[in-house]
């Protein structure tokens, strides 16, 4: 059997071992991306004859940024990779660090951030980025089976890291993409688990989501008056609304009055209830207050770097806090606020075009 680590502290960690990891969607075998005996050992393993294919696994971008990855360095490039990362997103990204030498293919490397956070425990604890590639002999279908991985890989690896109470979102690969020479497109090398057309309407046209509890007072205020903003600028974001709660009420007749007296018509405007494909379609989730952000980043701990406050994102002073219930002149102090915030907020995401 192989002996399966459930947290990365406990690893007797060796700078040579090939280890059984998984990455949220699938089983993989890695090593340090910077270690010659180990690589030529998976490479072995696999029978492969050259090192193309392997991914590289950092634990955040703060650590991507430290390695010689020029492309970081590109707003739009580094806010794109944020919203879908950490996720099954594989990037081409340019390098000329002499350390990725050996594993990258035209002077690229395969960049990706897993999910699971028990493996970006890992990498920060080695203090280097891992190769990642499937389990199978070369051209064989991959192996996803613990059980399998038990009887058949036995003697590939050097132990395993491994918790099973991470949650796991479908065996499929992860998509490939390439940015173009200009920064001004993306490209698609391989569709996995994320549509490649939702990567082009994420890289066109950026979502930008505002979140309250119902759905119902604050966020579709904002949602409606900032994206009329957007408009008014000829800028390509989206915008869109969604709640904490599980409903479908309407629109609140306070917010929907204001929307509709400053010739903003909505319609039949119901609520919504945030999920994981808002969140993986959103550039920024933008809480209307700190209650709501703390919720969110508890549940989804992973959007944490692309979560604020409407206030924290603009340096405002002040949370917008929820009306319901109250006097229309509540309304109105929110009306008010969000219009105060949408001009620093469009300043800010100028400077990711």
């Amino acid at each position: 059997m192989i002996k399966i680590y459930k947290k990365a502290k406990d690893i007797p960690y060796v700078e040579t071992d090939v280890f059984l990891h998984f990455t949220g969607n699938i089983f993989g075998i890695g090593c340090s991306a910077f270690n010659e005996v180990a690589i030529k050992k998976i490479l072995m393993l696999k029978k492969r004859p050259e090192k193309k294919g392997f991914i590289v696994l950092f634990s955040s971008l703060e650590q991507a940024k430290k390695s010689m990855l020029p492309q970081l360095r590109n707003k739009k490039i580094l806010s794109f990779l944020n919203q879908y990362l950490p996720g099954n997103l594989t990037s081409l990204l340019d390098t000329n660090d002499r350390q990725f030498l050996s594993i990258c293919v035209e002077n690229k490397i395969a960049f990706r951030i897993p999910k699971t956070k028990t493996l970006r425990d890992f990498i920060n604890r080695i203090g280097t980025p891992i190769l990642s590639t499937s389990i199978n002999i070369a051209g064989e279908p991959f192996c996803n089976d613990l059980d399998t991985l038990h009887k058949d890989y036995l003697n590939w690896f050097d132990y395993g890291l491994y918790n099973p109470l991470e949650p796991a979102g479908d065996p499929l690969p992860s998509t490939i993409i390439e940015f173009g020479e200009s920064h001004k497109d993306v490209k698609c090398i391989r569709e996995g688990s994320i549509s490649f057309a939702e990567i082009k309407e994420s890289w066109t046209s950026p979502l930008i989501q505002f979140v309250c509890v119902g759905n119902i007072c604050r966020s579709p205020l904002a949602e409606y008056y900032v994206r009329k903003r957007f408009e008014t600028e000829n800028l390509p974001f989206l915008t869109a609304s969604c709640g904490l709660l599980e409903n479908t009420q309407i629109i609140s007749e306070h917010s929907k009055y204001i929307l509709e007296t400053n010739k903003i018509p909505i319609g039949k405007r119901v609520s919504i209830q945030i999920n994981d494909s808002i969140i993986s379609r959103s550039l920024l989730l933008i809480c209307m207050s700190k209650d709501i952000k703390k919720h969110l980043i508890t549940k989804y701990p992973e959007v944490i770097d692309k979560t604020f406050t409407f206030a924290e994102y603009v340096n405002g002073k002040t949370d917008i806090e929820d009306p319901y219930g109250l006097d229309f002149e509540e309304y109105e102090k929110v009306w008010q606020l969000i219009k105060q915030y949408t001009e620093p907020l469009i300043q800010k995401l100028k400077e990711l075009l």
